[in-house]
């Protein structure tokens, strides 16, 4: 459709040609047009005909190519966005650390409306526009390669002038898009964070802090935007000039017989034809180069490979026993800071291991080393005497539920983030999974119970009624394998007991691990692992590891406001 128009708009000066060289002068027509009536008003009516036809045919070209072009665009940036999405999604938590979210969510909104309006706009421009440009140069070399050579010799320049203009542009928007992407992070980590900076009264701290950012891409843009108002008036002048030379000499050729006035005014008709896709042309310097910019973005994105790496040919696993064994399991982080080192630990499938140990000991990365969100840098980690590699990584997560410190809601009903991620989407299974656990009273008192709608991130309700749900989901999940990475933190006594009886109830049958500051509740599990500087310092029961009067010892004393001077030695 597009080569259509284009063809419409090579013919368009034609019949006005004719008209005043056949019909006004009376020159006989070229003979592939014989058929035409002679001359009068016939060829005159005929040619009105023809100019009413090309109009037409150039409006519904210039429709379908517009339609089609934008609906084909459309859905290449869905698949783009879809794919990116995706692209994220997969990649491993050390990426999503090392990643601002906002800057991600940037690349997902803005770089990809950039592309699109590349993709749906400046596609069919370019190629229309191209087109015209290069029949037109055609046909005019046809009528008159002198005038024509004479009219294109500011092409050259013209080319040379467009490239450093458009990369210069380019480099503008590159550093605009950067910019907006570090204001999308700041602005993400303050609204994620509103209690804490209102609590501080830094709201003009974080305002000067994102009209910092801002302003960057601010400055950026605009330094864009002069090189686009330079370039335009730089293209649209010289076209200007080159008509104006062969308008002078193209009327000495027909004052002296070389050309006839119809020669003249197609060749002033193509001219000016040239005239309009070069100015857009021009203007498109600025689409396309912010969707330059925003494209090399997203490709930076797609072409990171920090997934989780699959095993070619995984064993498939319906369900597990649950029987955990960690062989000499050492962790470093890409930067070098050692975290593990040497763990040797087997936690037999229904019994519950117990994490313990200061601060920065290891015990939230090794619970992490079992969905395998983490890798260990050396050693293995065995699920039922398979190395966790082997398995389908959706296979391996579907064994495991995971209760977090921090637990994570979605903006739905309450029933539905109990059932998320599971096949299973009736309410009956929603209740029937926290009334197992004994949180079905709890739930209940819920503004509106199971069909209570919660807020992003669950801000609408308390740190205790949020676990209540998370603490139901893993039930839901019935997976054999239970995580709890301090479950209870920050919680009353009373909700705390709730929550622990819920705990109790949901670990029953299932190898459980579970890290806690709280040795209290630990007395019934069937190992405890003290966790020192990366190392297992001490294992085993409650009652061995007191009777042991080492680190789990002193800790437990301090706990207990006992012996803080021996403690302390901890």
């Amino acid at each position: 459709m597009s080569a259509v128009t284009a063809a419409m708009q090579w013919a368009a000066p034609w019949p006005l040609k004719f008209v005043f060289d056949s019909v006004l002068a009376h020159k006989a027509m070229p003979g592939v047009l014989a058929f035409l009536p002679s001359g009068g008003p016939s060829l005159l009516e005929a040619l009105a005909a023809a100019m009413i036809v090309i109009a037409l045919l150039l409006g519904l070209s210039d429709y379908l190519s517009n339609r089609l072009v934008a609906t084909a665009g459309q859905r290449v940036v869905f698949d783009i966005r879809c794919r990116l999405f995706r692209h994220i999604e997969d990649q491993g938590l050390a990426f999503h650390q090392g990643r601002k979210s906002g800057d991600l969510m940037s690349r997902l909104g803005g770089d990809i409306q950039a592309i699109q309006s590349a993709v749906v706009t400046a596609v069919s421009t370019l190629l229309r526009n191209t087109l015209t440009l290069v029949g037109m140069a055609v046909i005019m070399l046809f009528i008159d390669w002198r005038y024509a050579l004479l009219a294109l010799a500011l092409m050259p320049p013209l080319a040379f002038a467009t490239r450093f203009y458009v990369e210069r542009i380019k480099a503008c928007q590159r550093l605009a898009r950067r910019a907006e992407g570090d204001a999308s992070s700041v602005a993400e980590e303050v609204l994620t964070s509103m209690t804490a900076v209102q609590a501080f009264g830094a709201e003009e701290i974080e305002a000067d802090r994102f009209a910092a950012a801002a302003g960057e891409g601010l400055a950026a843009y605009r330094r864009a935007i002069v090189a686009q108002s330079q370039f335009t008036p730089l293209m649209t002048g010289s076209m200007a000039a080159a008509t104006a030379v062969v308008v002078y000499f193209g009327a000495r050729s027909v004052l002296t017989g070389h050309l006839t006035p119809g020669d003249l005014l197609v060749f002033m008709a193509y001219l000016r034809g040239m005239y309009s896709p070069v100015r857009q042309l021009a203007k498109l310097a600025g689409v396309l180069g912010r969707a330059h910019a925003a494209a090399e973005r997203v490709v930076e994105i797609l072409s990171v490979d920090e997934a989780v790496p699959e095993h070619p040919s995984p064993r498939r696993l319906g369900r597990a026993t649950g029987r955990i064994t960690l062989s000499g399991v050492g962790f470093s982080y890409p930067d070098g800071t050692r975290v593990l080192d040497g763990v040797d630990l087997e936690v037999p499938a229904g019994s519950r291991l117990a994490l313990v140990g200061s601060t920065g000991s290891g015990k939230s990365t090794l619970v992490r080393l079992l969905p395998r969100f983490l890798e260990p840098s050396e050693g293995q980690v065995r699920l039922d005497g398979v190395e966790l590699f082997d398995f389908a990584l959706s296979d391996l997560r579907r064994q495991i539920a995971l209760v977090p410190q921090e637990p994570y809601l979605f903006r739905a009903s309450v029933a539905e983030n109990i059932l998320y991620g599971t096949t299973n989407l009736s309410r009956s299974a929603a209740v029937a999974a926290a009334r197992s656990v004994g949180l079905d009273d709890v739930i209940a008192c819920f503004p509106n119970g199971y069909d209570t709608m919660v807020s992003e991130r669950g801000s609408t309700l308390s740190g205790g009624q949020r676990q209540c749900v998370v603490v139901a989901r893993a039930m839901a999940r019935n997976a054999p394998v239970l995580l709890l990475d301090e479950p209870t933190v920050g919680l009353d006594a009373e909700l705390e007991s709730v929550l622990l009886a819920a705990l109790e109830a949901l670990s029953a049958g299932r190898t459980t691990v579970i890290v806690s500051h709280q040795l209290s509740g630990l007395r019934n599990a069937d190992q405890i692992a003290v966790l020192s500087d990366g190392r297992v310092a001490e294992a085993g029961t409650h009652h061995e590891l007191m009777g042991s009067r080492q680190k789990y010892w002193r800790l437990s004393r301090l706990q207990a406001g006992g012996d803080l001077a021996g403690a302390a030695a901890l």
